[in-house]
């Protein structure tokens, strides 16, 4: 059985931002619930949708191929009983992902839906700052307008 991928950056995003994390020592897992799916979204299956990311941070394109590779199958594996589950899930590996066992990768993965924590516990968000936020001076060197530069 194949699971339904995610395809497009706004709904990587919308996992990111409003989806539940979990973490192991080869991925971060983030889950996001049917009810918060963007409502822009076109008609997918209500099933369960999977989303893999590699960086560059983990290797070349050989490297970050061959754990897509393994994630993905070990994805069907512990998935696979959860397919009619409507959720988004998005798996971003790390380097260790390529050298973990595969039963490990299996076993975290099929917890991580029901261990996934909201994304809010934790840590606290950062706070939002503006484009020109502590910045005094533009570019040249002559100082930006506002009120603590005049």
């Amino acid at each position: 059985m194949r699971l339904a991928r995610l395809t497009q950056r706004k709904q990587f995003l919308a996992a990111a931002d409003r989806g539940r994390r979990f973490r192991s020592s080869a991925f971060t897992v983030q889950v996001l619930d049917g009810p918060q799916r963007a409502e822009d979204d076109r008609p997918a299956p209500d099933g369960l949708r999977l989303g893999l990311t590699a960086s560059r941070k983990v290797g070349n394109a050989v490297i970050r191929n061959r754990i897509r590779r393994r994630l993905r199958v070990a994805a069907q594996q512990a998935l696979g009983p959860q397919a009619e589950r409507p959720c988004d899930i998005v798996v971003v590996a790390r380097p260790e992902t390529l050298t973990a066992p595969f039963e490990t990768l299996v076993g975290e993965l099929s917890v991580a839906i029901e261990r996934a924590r909201p994304q809010g516990q934790g840590r606290r968000p950062r706070p939002a700052l503006g484009p020109a936020a502590g910045k005094t001076r533009g570019k040249g060197g002559e100082r930006l307008p506002g009120p603590q530069n005049d």
